[in-house]
């Protein structure tokens, strides 16, 4: 094993970037099933932008650091719903059994949050190498300052340029291939043309997982992202 894998939800599809010493490679998956069974056999880690762990009741610790440490960004990360709105049927039961109610973008986060939990219930190996991260936080990390929001163009090339400025010419064909799907509106790979942005997320996970191979800074501190609530992130 030796490649680093980054995902990310993009409207219908996993977007799937990964990462070796050498290049990069843009996939898209349609469930994270298949994710693990066309790289988990290669990949010594596998970041995904979905909560993999859960807590009974209240708000995430790691949710919460991630949006002190996001500042102005902080409306990127969604607050995860609990254990039991996660099992329940239907948004008024998941909005009885969530603290403070349950807001769209949590409630949209359910269907994903079930597929992931059901990657680890079914696959105990992917619990040692399937962790959580969160594109934002990785390029806070990344860039040291709050980047605009990546649907803007100055956002969009700032993203760009991290990757390039730390991840070096591997990246070129991550940005060869937005940059051919931006100019393309036709489907390709399964990843709408508006949706490249979800690329540059993928990619900056695989550049995480890639930079501190195995080593991760956890928010919070200290947590064990194997089976703790947690967000990893690169080191600087």
């Amino acid at each position: 094993m030796g490649s680093h894998v980054g995902v990310d939800w993009a409207s219908g599809t996993w977007v799937v970037v990964e990462a070796t010493a050498e290049s990069t490679s843009v996939s898209a998956e349609p469930s994270l099933l298949n994710v693990w069974q066309e790289y988990g056999n290669q990949a010594s880690e596998i970041l995904v932008d979905v909560p993999l762990h859960l807590v009974s009741e209240g708000d995430r610790e790691c949710d919460r650091e991630a949006k002190q440490s996001l500042g102005s960004r902080s409306s990127t990360v969604f607050w995860t719903p609990t254990r039991g709105a996660i099992e329940a049927r239907g948004y008024e039961r998941a909005a009885e059994e969530n603290t403070g109610g349950l807001g769209s973008q949590s409630w949209g986060l359910i269907p994903r949050i079930r597929e992931a939990r059901a990657l680890l219930e079914e696959i105990p190996a992917a619990h040692e190498r399937v962790y959580e991260s969160h594109p934002e936080v990785c390029f806070k990390a990344l860039h040291g300052d709050d980047l605009p929001s990546k649907t803007d163009e100055a956002g969009f090339e700032a993203r760009k340029s991290c990757l390039v400025k730390h991840g070096g010419e591997s990246f070129q064909p991550v940005l060869d291939f937005v940059a051919e799907r931006r100019a393309n509106s036709q489907w390709h790979h399964r990843i709408q043309s508006g949706r490249v942005d979800d690329v540059l997320d993928a990619a900056v996970l695989a550049l995480t997982a890639r930079t501190t191979a195995g080593d991760y800074p956890t928010l919070p501190d200290d947590a064990d992202p194997s089976c703790d609530p947690s967000i990893v992130y690169p080191g600087t």
